[in-house]
Parts: structure tokens; C-alpha cells; sequence
């Protein structure tokens, strides 16, 4: 299965929301998951019949007097996955490490980020999805700072050699239109999480349709 994921971070208003819904392409699609992550005011907005929901994190708390956290409990009413550890949370290995572990236990899929390639068996259980997130391209307004495929392939590898082979592993990093037909092509990776050009409907689609192309010249 490969994954592309919408991480809308703290970006969108509510007529921003149904503007995008209005202007994507709601569709089944071979061995391709779709899942967005809005913010949670506007998690319960998206409806979407054939793209999934993920939040963009959760409490390290069950429930309780937590004023400002969502819990898992209340996540798990929408959502079917959870980004944890994201590098702007700045968050110790610890914490990204429990919250893993509580959404495993809660039926919640994780979706673990970490930047140190060599770090990816740490983060890794049965049920997660990994996103590595690229040091050099993380929140630079779009901007991909472009290396060389090889640089990228080499550390997909470098991940793979230490993880079972049906863990799942995601490139994040200013992931864009212009620099996803090279990603897809890293047979090592199982997809990306987007950021700033998944704001954009049309331009989150052509993603999605990179993607579509190459899964299906692969099967040919």
C-alpha cells in the first residue's frame, strides 16, 4: 500500500476547508491511501467517502483536567490515524515513543516521524507507519531544496536494513508536484506526507496522480 498524506498544520479556515473538499477528486484508488490531517476544529468536517483522517497529534494523557488536549478517546471517534513526533513539535523520543504506544493500544494507527534515518528501528512497532522526515526540507515554505536521488534512496536503504520487511516507511519533506515523480520512483519508500502543497486541492492531486502512474507502470 502506498500512502499520501495531507498534513494541513495550522493553516485553514473553515470556508478554506470546503473550498478544497469542494475541489478534490473524491475516488477509489488502487493501493493508494489518501489520508488528511486537518486541524482538529476541522477534523469533523471532512467527510470524504474514500479518503481517510488523521490528526496531527494527540494527548500524552488519557483523559482528565488537561485543558487544550485532545485525547485519544475522543481522536478515535473520527480519526483512523495519528501523527506523532512531528520535528515542529519538537518533542524528546519519549514522548513521541508513548504517544506510539497509546495509539497502538487504542486501535489508532500512528504515524511516527523522525528525522535520523539511522533512528527509524527505534521508532518502529508492528501496526506503525514511519515518515521520515528530511532535516534539510522541513518547513521551508515549499521550497525543496533538491539532493540527489541517490542521497534519498541511500537512506530508504539504510532504514530498510534495519526494519521487518512489511514495515511501511513515508518521505516527508516539502514534498511537491515537481519533485514527487523522483520520490515515487524510490521503490524503498511507501509514500509521502505533504505539507504546504497539500493546501491546494488540485496540486495535493497531482501528487496523488504521480503516484497512480508509477504504481501502475510497476504492476505492468
Amino acid at each position: 500500500m502506498i500512502y499520501i498524506i495531507a498534513n494541513w498544520k495550522m493553516n485553514m479556515d473553515t470556508k478554506s476547508v470546503w473550498d478544497w473538499i469542494d475541489s478534490f477528486e473524491d475516488k477509489e484508488r488502487d493501493n493508494l491511501e489518501v489520508i488528511l490531517a486537518p486541524s482538529f476544529v476541522h477534523v469533523p468536517l471532512v467527510t470524504l467517502k474514500h479518503a481517510k483522517l488523521s490528526c496531527q497529534d494527540v494527548s500524552i494523557f488519557e483523559r482528565g483536567a488537561h485543558t487544550g488536549d485532545v485525547g485519544l478517546f475522543q481522536v478515535k471517534e473520527y480519526c483512523q490515524y495519528a501523527i506523532v513526533g512531528h520535528s515542529e513539535r519538537k518533542e524528546p523520543k519519549s514522548v513521541v515513543l508513548e504517544k506510539r504506544d497509546m495509539c497502538l493500544a487504542a486501535e489508532v494507527t500512528p504515524i511516527v516521524c523522525f528525522t535520523d534515518p539511522a533512528q527509524a528501528v527505534d521508532y518502529y512497532k508492528e501496526g506503525v507507519i514511519l515518515a521520515w522526515e528530511d532535516p534539510e526540507n522541513i518547513s521551508v515554505d515549499g521550497v525543496f531544496r533538491p539532493k540527489d536521488p541517490k542521497e534519498v534512496q541511500e537512506a530508504a536503504v539504510l532504514m530498510r536494513a534495519s526494519l521487518p520487511e512489511k514495515a511501511q516507511v513515508l518521505y516527508g519533506g516539502s514534498v511537491n508536484r515537481q519533485n514527487a515523480p523522483v520520490l515515487a520512483k524510490i521503490r524503498e519508500l511507501d509514500g509521502v506526507l505533504v505539507g504546504g502543497a497539500s493546501l491546494d486541492a488540485l496540486h495535493f492531486l497531482d501528487i496523488i496522480r504521480t503516484y497512480e502512474i508509477y504504481e501502475s507502470e510497476a504492476n505492468q
